[in-house]
């Protein structure tokens, strides 16, 4: 998921009666905020400043947060000897007001309340983008070209530049037209010549996301309603409506695998003649489909039908199952790795034979149930340095549970599993 971070914007910028007319300055280098690492953690660091007053001895602070029902309650009363003070407040709406001490250490005036607001900082994402032109008209007789990006936490307000590959000053487009899972990037046509650009978008919040770009000499004309695909490009289409979830590794959602699945009895009757711990003849096929893509995760449903074989020398029992499963994927680390998460219920069969004696056979079926996680690992397919598709290879690794239900024979199981597949 997108880190979450959060930054400071003060609702109010004067400062009342003691300090009349006089505005609040801009905070020191950094902002009003800066982002304070240590190891591979990062916080938030809030910055409140208000004017010198003179003669001041020392300030002291008093800082209330505004609760649901919007009453205020004092979370913290700090004395100051500077004009200003450093806070990790969580989001919400808080006040803070300002009690001057002369040098006497007497107080010598207080300010009103000063709201101000802590709002979450976004971490953009970018994952693909595609080109279009668009119609010429009065005043741009040649017409314009916009850039749309495709990722996550594209918000209002974010600070957007093109820098070249092959050096050069940053382009800046006219328009920043964000939709939150896509944004619109407008510019004049002769001011975005073809070639490589990295693209960064820097939202309010100080996190910033960037992704290589290629833009393709326009061949089609300025009414064209498409541009022709470039290596590395998605094909254009529609522009996605607000609120839709775009997934460059999914564009249709559909998830087909092979998997290598041996069985390791966990408890019942079944395993019992077989006397082994684990059991190494095993595969199973995939076939899902995830057509809900969120920023929280992916959510479908799954077809996969699996076989097993037991062998004891006397005994041997081939066992297979076809269920329905319902899948949520969570994508993280650049969306190239994901957690799957599988629940569903089926029918299992066992088929038996006698090992070398002609002993006939046996057939039943019965209800079963289970669930699993796994670990997806994305790699899409390149020629050239340049991605060529968007249908992509990926791994999967992870283990399932099994139960199945039957008086007669009640079992369970565990599969550890090693899979590829492809996702279209």
């Amino acid at each position: 998921m997108a880190d979450r971070r959060f930054f400071l914007l003060p609702l109010f910028f004067l400062l009342p009666a003691f300090l009349p007319g006089q505005e609040l300055p801009p905070p020191e280098a950094g902002g009003s905020f800066y982002i304070e690492r240590t190891g591979e953690e990062e916080r938030f660091i809030q910055r409140l400043v208000w004017e010198k007053a003179d003669y001041a001895y020392r300030y002291e602070i008093t800082i209330e947060e505004q609760s649901s029902s919007g009453e205020y309650a004092e979370i913290r009363r700090e004395s100051r000897t500077e004009n200003f003070i450093e806070l990790s407040l969580a989001p919400g709406l808080y006040r803070y007001q300002i009690e001057v001490y002369n040098l006497l250490n007497r107080p010598a005036g207080i300010s009103g309340w000063i709201p101000f607001r802590v709002f979450p900082a976004l971490q953009p994402e970018l994952y693909s983008f595609r080109q279009e032109l668009t119609p010429s008209g009065e005043g741009d007789p040649q017409g314009g070209m916009e850039i749309i990006l495709q990722g996550m936490n594209l918000t209002e307000g974010a600070e957007v530049r093109l820098q070249p590959a092959d050096g050069g000053g940053d382009i800046t487009p006219l328009a920043y037209l964000p939709l939150g899972e896509s944004a619109r990037l407008v510019f004049n046509r002769e001011t975005l010549a073809p070639g490589r650009y990295r693209v960064y978008v820097r939202n309010p919040g100080g996190l910033e996301g960037s992704l290589e770009i290629t833009v393709s000499p326009p061949l089609a004309a300025a009414d064209s309603p498409a541009v022709p695909p470039v290596p590395g490009t998605a094909v254009p289409s529609a522009v996605p409506e607000a609120g839709d979830a775009v997934d460059v590794l999914s564009p249709l959602g559909v998830y087909i695998s092979a998997e290598y699945a041996p069985l390791i009895p966990f408890y019942g009757y079944l395993f019992t003649p077989f006397d082994h711990f684990f059991y190494p003849w095993g595969a199973s096929l995939r076939v899902g489909f995830t057509p809900v893509k969120q920023s929280w995760g992916d959510l479908g449903l799954e077809l996969a039908p699996s076989w097993n074989m037991l062998n004891s020398g006397a005994v041997k029992l081939h066992a297979g199952s076809f269920y329905l499963n319902g899948l949520y994927q969570w994508r993280f680390f650049k969306r190239t790795m994901a957690l799957v998460f599988r629940l569903g219920a089926g029918i299992s069969f066992v088929y038996g034979t006698g090992g070398d004696q002609d002993s006939g056979s046996i057939f039943t079926w019965m209800i079963s149930a289970g669930g699993g996680i796994f670990l997806r690992w994305f790699m899409p397919v390149f020629y050239n340095f340049r991605r060529i598709t968007h249908s992509t290879f990926y791994l999967e690794t992870g283990a399932e549970y099994n139960h199945l239900f039957t008086k007669d024979v009640p079992a369970g199981y565990v599969k550890p599993v090693l899979g590829i597949g492809w996702n279209f």
